[in-house]
């Protein structure tokens, strides 16, 4: 095996933009395989359980045992699953880079390791990739989905609070509210994804916070933005609007162009709600050409620059190896 960083050696490998037939392995292992390399595993009943074995062994282990049992997806073009798969080798180089030099990108050392600088410039690139508007100051890369939902919902909260002369930072969740005078904290949403409400109960939010307001039985991934006016005009109610751009199944758009996107702002500035674009399928359509064919994505997507923040799922469709999820927020103080 060539050393890392010998470029030589793997240039013809990084040019590829998917495995050649040969190395290409099937996108489902045979059960058969699954069976045997969890019968491979240590058991806690074996006496030497947890002894130590030579480093060799522990790696043929691995190569013999257990990766002919996971699904191959990420070596060939194709996609399985949670949208896993389809890895350039670049991309899996660089993720080989990341875990050879184990850098800490959450602690800002400018003059000790540029990681965080390199981390910001890949940030920015993005939003100029996607045609975003704004800066976007409060940007990062995070695990996954749920982890930017957390994120949004997490910044929402606080700054929903925030207008009411509150913080969840320093009183805690119940503190600001009471102060705040809000009894319940509720996210509106249409065609939410399940890391919503996954999110929504790690803030301390709930799961039942979570209320689906759809446009209509036929299309439920619609928001129905006079259902929303009516929720965010109830007394003591302090809200978040989480918007989907490309529901997960059958991909369509919660607000239909930039004047549904105004009328939710001008809404959620009367009130003093946040809003949190979930952006993971559908904000890609922003890169495709300016042709007739995409003139319908375009209009989808035109006004997301009006949200408060913005999750973004690079292992959907930037061909990088998972979990590459990033949230950008329209400030950094509530990072």
């Amino acid at each position: 095996m060539p050393d890392l960083f010998d470029i030589a050696a793997h240039a013809i490998r990084l040019q590829q933009r998917h495995s050649s037939p040969q190395t290409s392995s099937h996108t489902l292992p045979p059960l058969s395989l699954i069976h045997a390399a969890s019968a491979a595993l240590p058991n806690p009943s074996d006496p030497g359980f947890l002894s130590g074995q030579p480093a060799a062994d522990v790696a043929r282990h691995i190569a013999e045992h257990i990766v002919p049992a996971l699904c191959g997806q990420s070596q060939s073009s194709r996609y399985f699953g949670f949208v896993t798969g389809g890895v350039l080798p670049l991309a899996e180089w660089a993720d080989n880079v990341v875990s050879r030099m184990d850098q800490n990108v959450q602690v800002h050392l400018p003059e000790q390791t540029v990681s965080t600088i390199v981390e910001d410039a890949a940030l920015e690139m993005l939003i100029g990739l996607l045609r975003l508007e704004s800066e976007w100051k409060g940007r990062t890369f995070t695990t996954g989905a749920t982890g930017s939902n957390i994120l949004g919902l997490a910044c929402g909260r606080e700054a929903v609070l925030a207008k009411r002369g509150a913080s969840v930072g320093e009183l805690g969740l119940l503190g600001a509210c009471v102060k705040a005078g809000v009894s319940e904290i509720q996210v509106l949403t249409s065609g939410g994804h399940s890391s919503l409400s996954k999110a929504a109960s790690v803030v301390g939010l709930g799961r039942a916070s979570v209320k689906e307001l759809p446009r209509s039985a036929a299309q439920p991934w619609k928001l129905d933005l006079d259902a929303v006016e009516r929720e965010l005009s109830r007394p003591g109610t302090a809200s978040i609007v989480a918007v989907s751009m490309g529901e997960v199944n059958t991909g369509g758009y919660a607000l239909d162009d930039v004047d549904e996107w105004r009328k939710l702002r001008e809404l959620a500035d009367r009130h003093g709600a946040w809003i949190h674009a979930d952006g993971a399928f559908g904000i890609f359509c922003s890169v495709l050409e300016d042709r007739d064919e995409y003139r319908l994505l375009h209009k989808r997507v035109k006004g997301v620059d009006l949200a408060d923040s913005i999750t973004i799922d690079g292992h959907k469709m930037l061909n990088v190896v998972r979990d590459s999820h990033c949230r950008f927020s329209n400030s950094s103080l509530c990072l």
